[in-house]
């Protein structure tokens, strides 16, 4: 038998148990897909906190036949407030929109190059993760016009609803190497580390200039890439910001690049097109793989520090329209190989030096591997990597490629009828 002060407490705790006093219904929830956040007009930040925040809100209405076509309008979803910061902004836009904001299903949140080269840039990103409905995996875009109209000519050709447009487009842009790992968590870690740069997604609107000149494949910016019809948005290269502010830009094949130097950064499969060595007028296609971590090695001695950092690569051959037969030729694949290593080198090496004279700090995540050279962190901080160390350090970097494929291969007899 129960004792009585035992079935008293058990009653009471089902009272306690009982949590659904605060749910939400579904359909009493407004699911935001991206935030954009741009400088207001006739404001001075350095006066007066304010920010124009752009919300597009998921519609979860299906398309039915015969409804008004200016019901389904998509800018009947997008609306643009100006407030102190995200939160208030968040509370404003309820006083016009029926249902409760959510932040749980926010994808990215896209800032306008003019609010990122702002000193309160970061001061409101970092009031944005004090919202605790906002995910760490929220990625950043950076867009080099208004976050509002990126918002706005986002019209995915094939999807009807923008819901999962960015996580596609973003996770597939990564991948290739195009753009980097853009998260709000990398960002803080990167800044707050105050020793490296951090590498944000880099946005645009394709507007049909007379300069989108043909070009190599990944040597564009957002915005540059020559493209006619589709969605007009671009993602492509990376906005360089350090200690919380953009202080430049790298294009599609820089950014490339840095990806490969960077252990902390995702490497997938990376098709890239080169010069064939044997036939100048034609280009290779290659699959570039990270084949293992790059080691990266910082010395300390008297003078500049020495760092090396050795690469490893695997490559295949996708394509050869000059049809020179490298599968079958051990001198030609040591001309294609030596070929690789010089032009990815090359590349790196360019990319380097940009970070050393221009942006004055590495994208690569380097000081990694100089903090266990050091028993305490201030005479970390006192040898000062990002000032004193870095931009004067003596670099060497070595590409090792390994050809792992030639693709499918014609027979010879085929080969000689397309060159007839």
């Amino acid at each position: 038998m129960i004792p009585g002060k035992l079935l008293i407490f058990m009653v009471f705790s089902v009272f306690l148990l009982s949590g659904c006093w605060d749910k939400k219904e579904l359909e009493q929830m407004s699911y935001t897909v991206v935030i954009g956040l741009d400088v207001p007009k006739n404001v001075d930040l350095n006066k007066e906190q304010a920010v124009d925040v752009t919300f597009q809100l998921a519609n979860p209405k299906m398309n039915i036949k015969g409804a008004p076509v200016d019901e389904e309008h998509p800018e009947r979803n997008i609306v643009t407030l100006t407030a102190p910061d995200i939160v208030t902004a968040k509370n404003m836009a309820n006083s016009s929109i029926t249902r409760q904001i959510s932040f749980s299903h926010s994808r990215a949140i896209i800032v306008s190059e003019e609010l990122a080269k702002k000193d309160v840039f970061y001061q409101f990103l970092g009031s944005v993760l004090k919202e605790r409905e906002i995910r760490r995996e929220t990625s950043l875009i950076i867009t080099k016009g208004k976050a509002s109209e990126f918002i706005r000519n986002n019209k995915p050709e094939l999807l009807i609803r923008p819901h999962k447009y960015y996580q596609f487009m973003i996770e597939r842009s990564v991948e290739t190497g195009m753009v980097p790992e853009s998260t709000l968590n990398r960002l803080m870690a990167i800044t707050d580390g105050d020793a490296d740069v951090f590498l944000a997604i880099y946005g645009d609107v394709n507007k049909k200039s007379g300069n989108n000149e043909f070009n190599q494949e990944d040597h564009y910016t957002a915005g540059r890439v020559p493209k006619e019809g589709g969605n007009s948005i671009q993602l492509m290269g990376s906005a360089v910001i350090k200690e919380g502010k953009m202080i430049g830009t790298l294009t599609g094949e820089e950014t490339r690049s840095a990806i490969f130097l960077d252990n902390t950064s995702k490497v997938e499969d990376m098709f890239v097109s080169y010069t064939d060595p044997l036939h100048k007028k034609f280009k290779v296609a290659m699959r570039l793989k990270k084949k293992n971590h790059t080691k990266v090695k910082v010395y300390r001695r008297n003078g500049p520090i020495k760092i090396t950092a050795h690469v490893p690569i695997e490559a295949e051959l996708l394509s050869v329209p000059s049809f020179e037969d490298y599968a079958h030729d051990i001198k030609k694949q040591t001309i294609l190989k030596k070929m690789l290593e010089k032009e990815i080198q090359k590349h790196m090496m360019n990319v380097v030096i940009k970070s050393q004279r221009e942006f004055k700090s590495d994208p690569f995540y380097w000081s990694l591997y100089a903090r266990p050279l050091f028993w305490t962190v201030k005479e970390y901080e006192k040898w000062d990597w990002t000032h004193k160390r870095y931009p004067f350090a003596d670099i060497d970097i070595k590409v090792d490629v390994e050809i792992t494929g030639f693709g499918k291969q014609m027979k010879e007899s085929e080969m000689d009828k397309v060159r007839d």
